[in-house]
């Protein structure tokens, strides 16, 4: 014990016997006055790296500028804006002239239409007062389409953020003041399916408007005559749908149609253009079901489940009752077999 008291009153530097008069309050050791001042000169030596490696991290900080790397992330950012910019106004540049294209196209049949047949009334020289005044109501109707041709306005522009969206005045074949997902480009091409270029259809249910439930498709839809289906895919936004010269019902099943049912992409990952896919088992052209969205085909080439916005259950058996004339079977509209809807747009065919 004696010993061990003793010990403790030594300076614990190692061959020191002198007794201690100091004890470090940082690490609590006991030192003689001689080993004490070394003590604190060993641990003032670990402050130089320090002031070292502070002097270094000030000439650095002073003569870096890191501003230069953001530079080059804001530039890359610029030269990518400019690529989409150019992108979007090539794509609208291009479908602005198939509008106007299509829209002269029209105008210019109408009138060699009437003018053939003024030619023809002016050749036999024997035209009735009826046949006149038809004439005179035909060429005042082309006129004033004329007329709308000529205005600066016809063609308007409207840019918004990310996007530019070209109109050309009455150019709407799908009508309705809700319908947003088809250009007039698709609705051109929509009717070149269909079979007749100025065919005009209404627009009787919006999934965003009236409730993605099987319900409310059947409630907008059913009884309502032949119709076309337009679905936007959640994932990728991509159009599709299908048509049928028959009446949706909520229930009867499976549904012949003799009438040239067609499904059809507009949009898809693969950039295959519009196409139309035929029906190849009229017997199973659409199912009708009170818990099903609009359903195309056996198996089922292409079907639409109860809150299609929010259920991941719709998905595409293709082909079945369709023909699949790019080879893309099951995901040839969305990529995928399995689907959520973005919107869903169901026009019913006006009789001209």
């Amino acid at each position: 014990i004696f010993r061990s008291i003793m010990s403790a009153l030594i300076c614990e530097t190692k061959g020191c016997n002198r007794d201690f008069e100091t004890v470090c309050a940082h690490c609590h050791a006991s030192f003689c006055s001689k080993h004490f001042v070394t003590h604190i000169k060993v641990a003032n030596n670990d402050l130089v790296p320090l002031a070292d490696e502070l002097n270094s991290m000030i000439n650095k900080i002073q003569y870096t500028n890191p501003i230069h790397q953001a530079l080059h992330q804001l530039e890359k950012s610029r030269e990518t804006s400019h690529h989409n910019i150019d992108t979007i106004y090539d794509e609208k540049k291009r479908q602005l002239q198939f509008e106007v294209d299509i829209k002269k196209e029209m105008q210019l049949n109408k009138l060699l239409e009437l003018n053939q047949k003024v030619s023809k009334l002016i050749s036999d020289g024997n035209a009735s007062f009826k046949q006149i005044e038809n004439l005179k109501r035909d060429f005042q109707e082309v006129q004033k389409q004329y007329k709308k041709f000529e205005k600066a306005n016809f063609i308007r522009s409207n840019f918004e953020p990310n996007q530019l969206k070209t109109i050309v005045s009455n150019k709407e074949y799908f009508t309705g003041d809700d319908g947003t997902l088809l250009s007039y480009e698709h609705q051109v091409k929509l009717n070149e399916f269909y079979g007749k270029k100025t065919q005009k259809w209404e627009l009787i249910y919006k999934g965003t408007r009236d409730s993605f439930t099987s319900g409310a498709f059947h409630r907008h839809c059913d009884h309502r005559g032949p119709t076309m289906t337009i679905i936007q895919s959640k994932s990728g936004g991509y159009l599709f749908g299908g048509y049928t010269s028959v009446s949706w019902r909520s229930s009867q099943g499976y549904v012949e149609d003799s009438y040239e049912p067609f499904l059809f992409t507009l949009t898809n990952p693969h950039g295959i253009p519009p196409t139309k896919y035929p029906v190849i088992e009229e017997r199973y052209a659409i199912f009708n079901k009170k818990e099903c969205g609009p359903t195309f085909g056996c198996g089922h080439d292409l079907y639409v489940c109860d809150d299609s916005k929010i259920s991941t259950g719709s998905y595409i058996y293709f082909p079945w009752s369709y023909s699949d004339r790019t080879n893309r079977g099951s995901e040839t509209f969305t990529g995928t077999k399995y689907f959520q809807t973005n919107d869903i747009e169901v026009y019913r065919l006006i009789e001209n």
